[in-house]
């Protein structure tokens, strides 16, 4: 497995890849080096004055090299980031010197892959400033030791893998960025798919709670009527009629999942023709509902439409239970409103639906029973078709007010 050497630029860690192969082809090369600086310099070894300082400072060299080779091998990443960092900076200065006083031995091998590894490793101002050091002392070393003809070639070189090491850390700094923002990609593609599934269990769970609560809720009354008529067979025939009135209901209840599972497909319910349908099966059950419509909304988006029909479906059902036989009064209306009064542009257009129901002096059995969501769920269909939803009590009775767009909100780039 490959290990990563990390350092810190401008506020980030710089992940440089290192492998155990590359370790070892290092530490081949510098096994070359020494064979080959022996087999060259034992005619005319000397172990005073210059051939001493050579010895020493190919020595030197040497293991500051062995250093680099194994310390991006075996230390951890934050011991080998100092570690392999002054190791090449230990050869680099001292083989700079090495090729100025001993151009023949091909000791600028050091300075110049010093030069590349700094380009690499380390800030672009360090790395400049390292590498002028370094062409720096080769240039003075050679002055001092007579060689100053070799200075040039030298410094090229120096200077030539030091741009190959900025052009290497440059690749990498996008590499890593690359990676960086694919990742953050992926992670808010998750975040994107978890809330839009979280979106669709609400409205999923919306669809539930307005077709099973109307359903059962009326189910239930219609049931519980009958069985309290049939218990000491007290009036049959009336204990009859609940029945039927629930299986009129339960039938409805189907036609109603229908709705609910085409709603969920995006296929927009025709208004006029559901909102009458409520009101009659209101009028069923005993009680008075009037409807006044304009002209059905063209171009009325899915959540729009589907938020009125539920807001009227939900209303009734709330007038069942707390005021049952109450005169409803269900209103569809367009509404206009300019945004410029002075050029009449730009108008803007609403569809408020209006649920009014009068006081009633009865109460069902079923006041009390339900979660609560009903109102809850409401609110949150006007806010997602981006309008808003008012209810509360109404000259003695009650009132429920669903303002929404006309027309879906402009989509970026659009």
């Amino acid at each position: 497995m490959s290990m990563l050497c990390e350092e810190p630029v401008r506020g980030r860690r710089l992940v440089v890849p290192r492998r155990p192969f590359a370790s070892m082809v290092r530490l081949m090369v510098i096994l070359g080096f020494i064979v080959t600086a022996i087999v060259h310099g034992r005619p005319g070894m000397s172990l005073h004055g210059t051939g001493l300082a050579v010895a020493v400072l190919t020595v030197a060299c040497a293991l500051g090299w062995v250093g680099w080779a194994l310390g991006t091998w075996w230390l951890p990443d934050g011991a080998a980031s100092t570690a392999v960092n002054a190791a090449v900076l230990t050869f680099g200065v001292l083989g700079a010197v090495l090729t100025g006083i001993a151009p023949a031995t091909s000791a600028v091998a050091f300075p110049a892959a010093a030069s590349l590894v700094m380009g690499i490793r380390t800030s672009t101002a360090f790395a400049t400033a390292h590498a002028s050091l370094l062409m720096g002392i080769v240039y003075l070393a050679s002055a001092a030791a007579g060689h100053l003809d070799y200075s040039f070639g030298f410094t090229a070189l120096i200077f030539g893998l030091f741009g190959v090491g900025l052009g290497r850390r440059s690749y990498v700094l996008r590499a890593d960025t690359t990676e960086r923002l694919l990742e953050e990609t992926e992670r808010l593609n998750v975040e994107r798919a978890h809330a839009a599934a979280l979106a669709e269990r609400g409205r999923i769970a919306r669809e539930i709670h307005d077709v099973l609560a109307h359903s059962l809720s009326a189910l239930t009354v219609q049931l519980e009527a009958a069985d309290a008529l049939l218990v000491g067979s007290r009036d049959v025939e009336r204990a009859h009629n609940y029945v039927n009135t629930a299986q009129r209901i339960a039938r409805e209840g189907l036609a109603e999942t229908r709705r609910a599972i085409a709603a969920l497909r995006e296929d927009a319910p025709p208004l006029r023709a559901l909102l009458k349908a409520l009101a009659d099966s209101y009028a069923a059950d005993g009680g008075d509902a009037s409807i006044e419509m304009d002209v059905e909304p063209e171009g009325l988006p899915t959540d729009a439409a589907l938020a009125i029909y539920r807001t009227a479906q939900e209303s009734l059902t709330n007038v069942r239970k707390h005021a049952p036989g109450a005169p409803v009064s269900i209103t569809l209306e367009n509404t206009a409103t300019l945004e410029n009064t002075a050029t009449l542009e730009n108008t803007a257009t609403e569809v408020v639906l209006t649920v009014t129901n009068r006081a009633s002096d009865g109460q069902s059995s079923l006041a009390t029973s339900g979660g609560g969501y009903g109102l809850t769920g409401l609110h949150e269909r006007a806010k997602l078709a981006g309008g808003s939803l008012d209810a509360g009590p109404h000259d003695g009775g009650w009132r429920v007010r669903l303002t929404v767009p006309a027309q879906s909100p402009p989509t970026l780039g659009a």
